[in-house]
């Protein structure tokens, strides 16, 4: 019963979010994107870290890039989602480099990501990572940007 709630309130939440987020102009979401790049670069626990997933983002959401090619500028190895087809079941896998998401196909909601086929080291399999960003919580453990997106210490 609690996890039905829980449920309902989490879409409630992503629902109302997504509203706040599509009625920021593209300016306003930059803007922002910039202000949180800078607060999760500069984060403590970003700085310790050496593996990072963070999630590509899209065009109504927070801008990850420039995260993305800092993550590959300190030397940090990077993760991004690689989504199973038809499934709830998703690996964070291997980036090469910043330029590659471009080249990566893209998935039925217009989203990069390395096919199936390609196999690629998966982050939980060989080791930790030690600094998540996912898009399904707010960052507001960040920064009160308006946005889906989470910031999950792991350790």
């Amino acid at each position: 019963m609690a996890a039905v709630t829980v449920n309902s309130a989490k879409r409630g939440l992503r629902a109302e979010l997504k509203q706040r987020l599509r009625a920021l102009s593209a300016e306003e979401r930059l803007r922002q994107s910039l202000l949180l790049t800078q607060k999760v670069i500069a984060h403590n626990q970003y700085q310790n870290s050496k593996r990072i997933s963070i999630f590509l983002s899209m065009q109504d959401e927070v801008e990850t890039e420039e995260i993305i090619k800092d993550i590959f500028k300190q030397g940090k190895i990077c993760f991004i989602p690689r989504y199973q087809f038809q499934s709830n079941h998703m690996d964070m896998v291997r980036l090469k480099s910043p330029e590659e998401i471009a080249l990566l196909p893209k998935t039925s909601w217009n989203i990069h990501q390395p096919g199936e086929g390609d196999v690629r080291e998966e982050a939980l399999s060989t080791g930790k990572a030690s600094f998540l960003t996912s898009k399904h919580l707010p960052w507001c453990t960040l920064f009160p940007l308006i946005s889906e997106a989470s910031m999950v210490i792991l350790g």
